[in-house]
């Protein structure tokens, strides 16, 4: 289940220098959550998966980010941002 938006609100998403507004973090964990459950059948729970993995098919779901804003996705894909978003 994704975050509301107001629970990003004043949250500090952020590593290595890089960090995430409200509204990009709630649009990130919107995104992860619906490759998530994609993947996922019906009355089941999503399936464990690979960092890298996730991160490939994030980019593929978000393609003209990367075109826009290079290695952007990679820098959201930090285990520390990861844990905040979900």
């Amino acid at each position: 289940m994704v975050k509301k938006f107001r629970d990003f609100l004043g949250e500090d998403i952020s590593a290595n220098g890089f960090s995430l507004k409200a509204r990009d973090a709630h649009q990130a964990a919107e995104n992860i959550n619906y490759i998530f459950i994609k993947r996922s059948s019906w009355f089941s729970s999503p399936k464990p998966m690979h960092i890298g993995e996730l991160r490939e098919k994030y980019k593929r779901l978000v393609p003209d980010m990367e075109v826009h804003f290079p290695g952007v996705v990679d820098k959201i894909f930090h285990p520390h941002i990861i844990t905040k978003l979900g």
